[in-house]
């Protein structure tokens, strides 16, 4: 198993008890098969709760290393018996431990992998074994890929099962992200020079070219570059192509030659595609491709302590020597070298436009760093984008984000990748366009958008599930549970509160993220609520008026603990109340609410404009009553009433009115005297 695979059988001991899913299936967790397992998974059996004679096993899958979500429900579709594919996939709750993990489930293959572990030898088969028993037992497998345009992305020895009449099955390519368990020696150049991390999807070109290692590793037995490092065996495959690098000078069976330099080509575009795979197993010879090298230079440039005499080999080099490369680019070695002895004066002109642009796009103190990856974008445009430590392919930044983002130092770099836009570098780097680029461009776009909008809800985190569809929520306050749809995010959170591993506002940056890149409508003004934790109490109720939204559109209907904590972090708010009547019926309101578990009524209770309006209104009210009280009574105090402005003005107030009704009386009079 690769070393960056976290081994969690170890982990995962205390599970014995079964569980359904769906309740269609069960799960058996004490029944473990180590012998189906997948890099960073647990097998354990499976079976069907009305027909239990199918035979079924199940993997439980990481949540940092998140199965691929999108190809699951396209490869459940294909029925194919050259290929393992899913049953039925979904997240359980064991009950040991109250966690939710994700499994997938398959039906247990007929036969047993062709090795167990990764790195041991290789058995040697004879030329028509493979042909009949590899190739084409493989072929209906590989034309349901191509067809579907699906990538299987885990075609290696150890994930291959041998049936007991010699036929060759394809192991599961879904519990990992795409690549993330590939040897380097099973991946094309390009991939292999990216961290697991960033190799992405690609296409089915790549699971071609590791179908062609593997039929080179049965033709000769053992193991292919034995004892080389991954760095080494990057370096033989640009130096000599692969075919040179894997197979060298010894004898290819003669009827293997032609497929295999087809299938091993390190120029995609010249690589056999299914059509000519498919010409040949029915017979039809084409003739003999010869290894594109890259071009030679008329003398070598000396870097690092070595002599290259290849573009491709130089940029290889300079990866691996980040500071030296610095100085290289600075120096004008590498412009002269370029241009006279490469006499290739296009490269030598992208890499003076990457000098100029770096200025501009660059990041502060960066510009010297992005003018080194551009260079090497330069030299070798089919390399994947390189920055420092980090490595991705075009169309796997996003995805590299988010295996790596419990990384600070990958993460930093892979951001700088997005903000001085070294995606669309590459591409412009290309010798070939691709009607796929204007949907990697468009997606670049999209993730540099969240990359800049800071506040909660956005940023980095967004860009993690907005360009990774199904990604799994990666906030620590759901703890180990694999949460990758909003029905699930409460009560994962209603658990950890309920087991005291939640102190605060249970919301932060990933949880809206996460929660924001499926829920549809405009939440701005509540997301800037987020905005300054520190504002404990805005922060609150801004977080109970999201989680009771989340219970409102997802549900369930109650959630006692997490009503309970919500409570407990505002019933300050409810002291703030003026009115000691109303502060009453609140706390009543609040306690019903929390037995009842709805936060929809504790949020209508402890985070209402109107409630709050109402009672500050009637304060306001009460103050003006009271000061206009307080002011008669001091007046009256120091004899105002007695005084002699008082009595002057209550006098000719009383005069006036004494004038006014004797006048009146007066006219009265005379009227009626008159009528009369």
């Amino acid at each position: 198993m690769p070393a960056y695979l976290r081994e969690i059988a170890n982990e995962l001991d205390h599970l014995q008890q079964p569980v359904e899913l769906e309740e269609r299936y069960r799960l058996l967790p004490a029944e473990r098969l180590p012998d189906l397992q997948s890099p960073g998974t647990m097998a354990i059996g499976a079976t069907g709760v009305k027909n239990n004679s199918r035979s079924l096993f199940a993997l439980i899958c990481q949540k940092e290393a998140a199965p691929r979500f999108s190809m699951i429900r396209l490869m459940s579709r294909v029925n194919c018996s050259a290929m393992m594919t899913p049953v039925t996939s979904g997240t359980v709750v064991f009950p040991e431990d109250n966690v939710r993990r994700f499994v997938l489930v398959f039906e247990r293959p007929s036969g047993k992998k062709l090795i167990s572990l990764s790195g041991d030898s290789v058995p040697k088969m004879g030329e028509e074994e493979i042909i009949t028993g590899v190739i084409h037992n493989l072929l209906p497998a590989f034309r349901e890929l191509s067809t579907r345009t699906l990538m299987h992305r885990a075609i290696r020895s150890d994930n291959v099962f041998m049936t007991t009449d010699g036929r060759a099955v394809l192991g599961e390519c879904l519990s990992t992200p795409a690549a993330y368990a590939q040897p380097v020696l099973y991946e094309p150049i390009d991939s292999g020079m990216a961290n697991p991390s960033g190799r992405g999807d690609g296409s089915v070109l790549d699971d071609l070219y590791s179908l062609g290692v593997l039929l080179a590793e049965l033709a000769m037995g053992g193991t292919l570059l034995n004892g080389k490092s991954d760095e080494q065996i990057i370096e033989a495959k640009i130096k000599l192509g692969s075919y040179g690098a894997l197979l060298g000078q010894t004898r290819v069976p003669l009827k293997l030659m032609e497929p295999l330099r087809g299938l091993l080509s390190d120029d995609a575009n010249e690589r056999w595609s299914m059509p000519d795979l498919d010409m040949w197993s029915n017979g039809r010879h084409l003739s003999p491709k010869q290894v594109p090298l890259p071009q030679k230079a008329v003398r070598s440039i000396s870097f690092a302590g070595k002599e290259h005499l290849t573009a491709p080999a130089l940029a290889n080099s300079m990866r691996m020597h980040w500071d030296e490369s610095k100085k290289l680019i600075k120096s004008d070695h590498l412009d002269s070298w370029v241009r006279r002895a490469l006499s290739n004066d296009e490269m030598g002109d992208l890499i003076l436009l990457a000098e100029r642009m770096s200025s501009g796009l660059a990041v502060t103190g960066s510009a010297d760093d992005r003018t080194v990856s551009a260079s090497i974008m330069a030299l070798d445009p089919s390399a994947p984008i390189i920055y420092k430590g980090v490595s991705a392919r075009v169309d796997a930044v996003a995805q590299a984000l988010a295996i790596d983002f419990n990384k600070p130092n990958n993460v930093e770099q892979i951001l700088d990748i997005i903000r001085m836009k070294l995606s669309q570098a590459w591409v412009t780097s290309q010798t070939r366009t691709r009607p796929e680029f204007v949907a990697i461009i468009k997606q670049i776009e999209s993730l540099s958008q969240n990359v800049k909008n800071m506040v909660p809800g956005y940023g980095m985190e967004r860009t993690v599930y907005s360009g990774n569809e199904g990604w799994p929520c990666m906030s620590p306050l759901v703890g180990d549970n694999y949460v990758d749809d909003l029905k699930d995010l409460l009560p994962a959170l209603e658990d950890m509160v309920a087991a005291g591993r939640i102190e605060g506002a249970p919301v932060d940056r990933h949880l809206l993220a996460f929660a924001m890149n499926q829920m549809r409508g405009n939440f701005d003004a509540l997301l800037k609520r987020f905005e300054d934790p520190f504002q404990r109490e805005v922060y609150n109720r801004a977080a109970l008026r999201f989680l009771s939204d989340l219970q409102k559109q997802y549900g369930p209907a109650k959630l006692p603990a997490l009503s309970a904590h919500m409570a407990d972090l505002l019933i300050d708010a409810v002291e703030n109340f003026h009115n000691t009547t109303f502060r009453e019926q609140l706390r009543e309101a609040v306690n019903n609410a929390k037995q009842d578990g709805k936060l929809i009524a504790l949020q209508s209770i402890l985070d209402n404009s109107e409630i709050q309006g109402q009672d500050q209104a009637g304060f306001d009210q009460a103050q003006a009553i009271f000061a206009n009280l307080e002011a008669q009574a001091t007046w009256l105090e120091s004899g105002g009433l007695v005084s002699d402005e008082n009595v002057r003005r209550v006098s000719d107030k009383t005069s006036a009115v004494v004038s006014g009704v004797c006048s009146s009386l007066a006219l009265v009079f005379i009227t009626l005297s008159w009528v009369l």
